[in-house]
């Protein structure tokens, strides 16, 4: 322990002695653990941390597939949904749910809140409590019992003033009175990103309650989730489900054919969008820190020829070679120790901008702290750290030649060549390393300015959209809701500052939207399951001239249509192409199979294709209904205005406030909003390994820099004997930055091999996360290898321009 504590203190007094060296070492090792650390702080929380459920493993989702169409995921039918829980075995529970909005009235403003409809044994499946009151009975799901509801517990908090004695007590929901019987604990959430309509999570949980009628087969909008019993594998539940998929897609083949279902553990169900993109920015500062730690190396291996007598001499008193090796690497471990320190600091900040940075919605993002397990990490990357970069300076150092080393005048010799190649070996691991980072970069840069230049199909510019949920207690008649809409419209067009006005149902980049499959008359009926589908969107008259949705073919909807349901439909032009070639669709009769009485729709326009759930996913076939064709009770209101849309929202609020003085407005968004959240990830994940690149960049430049200066250093007398033989500068400038193009253009070539290698690896991964652009595309790599090699010769070219201008006298009396 005494050695140790002197090994210690004595490097402690070298680290004060050389402030420089430290200063630069400590910084590197600093930025490579620090982001090291903030972002495994994000995959702690994300993709390790356990889901607050009760033994989370055995939670699956478990969603419909259609085969045809190999749609992994997709929403349930409460039909098929009850009978997977009549029929299976391997399940000890499951459990259903579906999105719904409700009008908060009654306290303050009036407020929409999302809410999950869940069956009884919901929160049980989940193995979660309430933290107050009680959840759900089988009792709570009868229908006509007294409606209850749960709260979150931040909505407790925002809305009720976390009053103690909430339970019991009673709120008005969309007109309705609903009795409050628990309130969740804080880190309860249970929100399914790909199946949300609204993309917020519930802040409400009401009892769903299944009438006879559930059982008839007419539509899919629910989500299911189970708990596998304890001696029950993933993949015989799977075996289970399959079968029972069979007997239901026999047994109901009009519905059914084509129809599988699909199992999905609920920790990659949860995470899935975002492990890929962590793992490439985990992998990508895992790079930053064996960067830096070659910068150190470098460092330390100059440092150790300097200190070659002082190492010989202690050689010669008796050290072992065990013993200075020791000495070495513990002042290597201290010097990423400090590093270390530091690089928590960092990463804290880290944290912060990756919370600043993260998009809406990333799974508990914003839980994210440096727990236990994070501060573990740091001593642990700061440990390996310090011995990965002084392992290898540390055996050079600690072979001197005794005889050169205590010779006076000696030059160190015996670290000369060995250190020489040994620092260049780590500028082309450098330079490799950081090739390899600025290649990935540079394809999801390329991969988001093409996503960026996709035409969406509309204007995005100077639009705002509004959210508007009419309760059905004060509005239950179709023309009481479509007489409110057309008020509202025309009370809104009549503002100053507004330039059209209409609304949709599902408008663009807010969420998922209404599907389903529809027959063309005259044309021979398809085979179950093989019918054509389209996406359904209902809208108001005026909705293509407010969007700037071209019209190709046909008309609009008239007066008569957008007030009286006249059975006329809209469709794109993708539907056109695809279901009519070489014909003219106007006059055609399509069913679309979204109502009970599934009366033909005549085809009286065509308009341009719109991209409606994010640039980077392919147009499907659409139809457009006039909202009095399926009446709707909640509309988004599309405003376009003359200049800034969000202060027109205190304007549009006070129109639905003289309508009805209960009736709230949300999500109050522009449309430009709503699609940079589609593009959040992308840029995101851009934003980030971009800066990781170019700090490897920089850190492997100096890393040449460094290398390249002390070779001018160490060759001052070579330098000047060749300048005294009559040498040019420019000779002196081709040498030295030969040299160092030597090592950048090695390091290019195997960062080159490395990242060619490395994207074919992950091509699965980098399809989910590049558009439009290969993983090998030849004009990436071509591009930032001479980027690269441009730097590294910019590097070269300064210490090669002091060497150009070394004095041979001066040179030669120095030795």
């Amino acid at each position: 322990m005494d050695t140790i504590l002197n090994d210690l203190r004595f490097a402690l007094r070298l680290l004060r002695k050389n402030p420089g060296f430290t200063a630069v070492a400590v910084i590197a090792l600093a930025l490579g653990i620090g982001a090291n650390t903030a972002i495994f702080s994000v995959v702690n929380e994300v993709l390790l941390r356990q889901l607050p459920y009760r033994e989370p493993e055995r939670l699956v989702m478990i969603w419909e597939r259609n085969r045809p169409r190999s749609r992994d995921m997709n929403t349930v039918s409460p039909a098929n949904f009850l009978d997977w829980k009549d029929q299976s075995q391997t399940f000890e529970q499951m459990a259903g749910f579906f999105e719904q909005r409700f009008n908060l009235t009654g306290v303050d403003d009036p407020e929409e809140l999302p809410a999950q409809v869940v069956t009884a044994n919901f929160f049980p499946t989940l193995g979660v409590v309430a933290a107050r009151g009680r959840t759900f009975t089988d009792e709570d799901a009868v229908p006509d019992s007294p409606r209850v509801v749960i709260l979150s517990h931040g909505l407790w908090l925002r809305r009720f003033g976390g009053d103690s004695d909430v339970v019991g007590k009673t709120i008005t929901l969309s007109g309705n009175s609903y009795t409050i019987i628990g309130v969740m604990s804080p880190d309860f959430q249970f929100f399914v990103k790909h199946y949300s309509f609204g993309g917020k999570p519930a802040e409400m949980w009401m009892p769903a309650r299944f009438s006879p009628s559930a059982r008839i087969r007419r539509g899919r909008f629910m989500a299911a989730v189970g708990r596998i019993k304890q001696d029950v594998t993933v993949d015989k539940a799977q075996a289970e489900m399959n079968a029972i998929g069979s007997r239901l897609e026999q047994q109901y083949p009009d519905f059914n054919t084509g129809w599988g279902i699909n199992l999905v553990p609920l920790d990659g169900q949860l995470t899935g969008e975002i492990r890929p993109a962590l793992l490439v920015l985990f992998g990508a500062v895992g790079f930053v820190l064996l960067i830096a730690c070659a910068n150190v190396a470098n460092l330390l291996l100059a440092r150790a020829a300097v200190r070659e007598k002082e190492i010989a001499v202690r050689a010669a008193l008796g050290a072992s070679r065990r013993r200075i090796v020791a000495q070495l690497l513990t002042e290597s471990v201290l010097l990423a120790g400090i590093g270390g320190a530091l690089g928590l600091l960092l990463a804290r900040w880290g944290i912060d901008l990756l919370l600043a940075l993260a998009p809406d919605g990333l799974l508990r993002i914003n839980n994210v702290s440096t727990d236990f397990r994070v501060l573990g990490f740091a001593c642990g990357a700061a440990l390996l750290t310090g011995l990965i970069f002084g392992i290898v300076p540390a055996l050079v150092a600690s072979r001197p030649q005794l005889h050169d080393a205590l010779k006076e005048g000696g030059r160190g010799a015996s670290t000369g060549i060995a250190g020489s190649r040994l620092r260049g070996a780590f500028v082309i691991t450098e330079v490799a390393l950081a090739l390899v980072l600025l290649i990935g970069a540079g394809l999801l840069i390329r991969s988001f300015l093409r996503l960026q230049a996709v035409d969406p199909g509309f204007n995005t510019e100077k639009l705002l959209t509004v959210r508007v949920l009419l309760p059905g207690s004060k509005y239950g008649e179709d023309h009481q809701v479509i007489a409110f809409f057309r008020q509202l419209l025309q009370r809104i067009e009549a503002l100053p500052g507004v330039r059209a006005a209409s609304a949709n149902a599902f408008p663009p980049f807010a969420g998922l939207g209404a599907g389903t499959g529809f027959v063309i008359e005259g044309k021979p009926k398809p085979l179950a399951g093989q019918g054509p589908v389209t996406d359904v969107r209902v809208v108001d008259q005026k909705y293509f001239e407010t969007m700037g949705i071209p019209l190709k073919e046909g008309r609009t909807f008239n007066d008569r249509e957008a007030t009286e349901a006249k059975h006329v439909v809209i469709i794109n032009e993708k539907l056109a192409r695809q279901y009519f070639p070489g014909e003219n669709p106007l006059g055609r009769r399509i069913t679309i199979f979204m109502k009970d009485d599934n009366v033909p729709s005549e085809i009286i326009g065509v308009v341009g294709d719109v991209r409606h759930s994010g640039l980077d996913a392919p147009v499907g076939a659409m139809t457009y209904w006039p909202h009095p064709e399926l009446v709707y009770s909640f509309m988004t209101l599309l405003v376009r205005t003359q200049s800034d849309p969000l202060q027109l929202a205190p304007a549009i609020q006070r129109e639905v406030k003289a309508m009805d003085k209960d009736q709230p407005i949300a999500d109050v968004r522009t449309m430009d909003q709503l699609l940079a959240r589609s593009m959040a990830r992308a840029r995101f994940l851009t934003l980030l390994l971009s800066i990781f690149a170019v700090v490897a960049m920089v850190l492997s430049t100096v890393g040449i820099y460094g290398v390249m200066s002390y070779s001018v250093a160490q060759r001052s007398r070579e330098i000047g004997i060749r300048v005294a033989l009559g040498a040019q500068s420019i000779d002196v400038v081709r040498l030295i930055v030969g040299q160092g193009l030597m090592l950048a253009t090695g390091g290019v070539a195997i960062g080159l091999i490395a990242a060619f290698a490395l994207t074919r690896v992950m091509s699965g991964i980098l399809s989910n996360l590049l558009y439009a652009v290969p993983a090998t595309d030849a004009l990436t790599f071509a591009g930032i290898s001479v980027l690269l090699t441009a730097v590294a010769l910019v590097a070269c070219y300064v210490p090669a321009r002091r060497a150009a201008k070394v004095d041979p006298l001066v040179a030669l009396r120095y030795e």
